[in-house]
């Protein structure tokens, strides 16, 4: 819904630089296609992007003292506590958030990121030191990139946009092939040499040379003393305020894929609200397979009786390169999920229509326990579970990686490279001393999960939505809820022998029958005939192209079995057709950024 871009350099006078700045400014269109407001001075430049529905300057503030700058502030996001904060710093209760943020931090220093709840990314010049503070919300919902050059900083809601700057070059080294390979990097990383993220619940201070990480937030265990009722009490009530807080100021309207989470989610908001919220379901059109939600959520619509609307989105759409080429731009890292990252992108586009902003049930699998399945006494992992998976269908770097070159992976490490990531995340599990084996399981499960991979969960749906111009909350993601349950006891969320058994006792008033007892299933996918034959078309486009980037690093002859017999994109489901979508991805990537990996 916005986004936010900025540059500080102590040699050259910026207010020269019109060209670079406005290039700066134009990239985030991405994310954000609306108004942009510019502050700059000799030194320094910030700029905000908004939505074509914000109001000009709300995310952007100075203040000025005789005429002076003492400080700027840029936001992207969302603050839950805007009116709260403005009252306790004595600002006009109507002040925009970038102004209440840069007030904090004028009160707080950097320590304002402890006061902000919500999801954000913001930047404050301070032009009383010279110094850039840098921040990102706990849980690491919105992006917000940033490199050194020379004594200046670089810094973007957009990676393509930054590495797109004359100073900096998009340079991809062995360790950041890994990471994109392997989808796994450390917080703070990026792929490229040079270039870093905000990590979640932190700041970073930038002051000529110097650069300090601050950390505000980050899960801790603690001893779970509450019994069953208390903690479906306390649940109850922290579930509660999270979704009123999403929803203050807006009518309420949820993304409902007829699942437990989302079928819950509207099931709150309609109470919290006492008014029914809109309601989008996607659907697939023009003969495309039925999607399994649909009955679920149709009775969860009758149940509340929301304004619901089936979100139509045709096979056709799937493979249109404008559309491809703008759900690449929005992620800004390839990926494996094809149609997982189309289908959402399209779908919040229709939704974008009706609404400006819409809760979402993501998060709930990882609070609530269930994402690794039943806890085995006596398992241990030996990789993250999500690559595990992968491991079952032959993908030894993770989901997608099959039509990689094995020769390359084992030159650069592939393997090793995701031994390493992996370990050093297991140490940073905070554990209590005498945990039982199986609460340290389920600790290692939720901390991988928030720290390694939401990057494929919630900030990819977040990302998608931006660009479609909706803002999506995540009240299941609120960092109090992660904070209780991380720390309740494996046997007490799987009290009843079912994943997310608190979250299911409490939904037994909030949905019908027929969500309690569904299975689960993953996001719907396509399975038209003409989405599939246009992958294998995409595939053989790409074999005949000598100059594709990406031909270095893949296995050209398993690569041309795929695309003689399309039937083969089918192996293991779905599975079969992350490796041909990587493959398109990264090659794609790899042209948007300019990127030749130096092999």
């Amino acid at each position: 819904m916005a986004a936010i871009t900025g540059w500080t350099d102590p040699e050259r006078d910026l207010r020269e630089a019109d060209a670079t700045v406005a290039q700066l400014i134009a990239d985030l269109t991405p994310r954000a296609r609306g108004a942009a407001s510019l502050w700059s001075d000799r030194e320094a430049m910030l700029a905000h992007r908004a939505d074509p529905t914000s109001p000009r300057g709300a995310g952007l503030a100075e203040l000025r003292d005789n005429d002076r700058t003492v400080a700027v502030a840029v936001l992207d996001g969302y603050l839950q506590n805007t009116e709260e904060l403005a009252g306790a710093l004595g600002v006009d209760r109507g002040a925009g958030p970038a102004d209440v943020l840069l007030h904090g931090y004028l009160a707080w220093g950097p320590a304002v990121a402890e006061r902000l709840e919500g999801n954000f990314a913001f930047a404050v010049w301070d032009a009383r030191s010279r110094r850039l503070v840098l921040g990102r919300d706990r849980i690491g919902i919105t992006p917000l990139h940033y490199a050194r050059a020379g004594d200046g900083t670089l810094f973007s809601s957009d990676l393509a946009a930054l590495v797109a700057h004359p100073l900096l070059r998009a340079e991809l080294d062995d360790e950041g092939l890994c990471a994109l390979v392997t989808q796994i990097r450390p917080p703070g990383r990026s792929a490229l040499r040079g270039v870093r993220e905000v990590p979640a619940g932190c700041v970073v201070v930038l002051s000529g040379a110097k650069e300090e990480v601050r950390r505000y937030w980050t899960l801790e265990a603690r001893p779970h003393e509450d019994d069953l009722d208390v903690t479906l009490a306390r649940v109850r009530e922290l579930v509660e305020d999270a979704i009123s807080r999403d929803v203050r100021g807006t009518h309420p309207a949820v993304l409902l894929s007829g699942g437990l989470d989302s079928s819950a989610l509207t099931g709150w908001a309609t109470k919290l609200t006492a008014q029914p919220p809109f309601t989008f379901t996607v659907a697939f059109g023009d003969g495309a397979s039925a999607v399994p939600d649909r009955p679920y959520s149709q009775d969860v619509a009758r149940m509340w009786q929301t304004d619901h609307r089936e979100v139509l989105v045709r096979p056709q759409e799937l493979s249109d390169p404008v559309v491809l080429a703008t759900v690449l731009a929005a992620k800004d890292y390839p990926s494996p999920f094809g149609d997982k990252n189309i289908t959402p992108f399209l779908f919040s586009r229709r939704v974008a229509e009706h609404t400006e902003v819409a809760l979402s049930g993501e998060g709930a699998d990882t609070v609530f326990g269930s994402l690794g399945g039943q806890i085995k006494t006596g398992y241990e992992l030996s990789t993250f579970p999500w690559v595990e998976k992968a491991w079952k269908w032959g993908a030894r770097s993770g989901l997608g990686t099959r039509l990689f070159d094995p020769k390359l992976l084992a030159e650069i490490g592939a393997e090793s490279y995701l031994n390493l990531r992996f370990r050093e995340a297991l140490d940073e599990v905070p554990h209590l001393p005498g945990d039982p084996q199986r609460n340290r399981l389920g600790r290692q499960y939720d901390y991988l999960t928030v720290t390694r991979m939401l990057d494929q969960a919630i900030n990819h749906s977040e990302r998608l939505a931006a660009a479609a111009g909706l803002q999506l909350r995540y009240p299941f993601s609120d960092h109090r809820l992660f904070t209780y349950l991380y720390n309740v006891p494996v046997e007490m969320k799987w009290y009843d022998g079912r994943g997310k058994s608190l979250l299911r006792t409490l939904a037994k008033t909030l949905v019908p029958e027929s969500v309690l007892t569904r299975p689960k299933v993953p996001y719907p996918i396509t399975y038209a005939p003409q989405y599939k034959a246009a992958l294998a078309g995409r595939l053989r486009g790409l074999l005949d192209d000598s100059d594709a980037p990406v031909r270095p690093l893949i296995d050209i002859a398993a690569a041309r079995r795929i695309a003689a017999d399309p039937d083969l994109l089918d192996r293991g489901g779905w599975f079969g057709r992350a490796d041909v979508e990587f493959v398109l991805n990264l090659d794609a990537w790899l042209r948007r950024l300019r990127v030749h990996p130096r092999l």
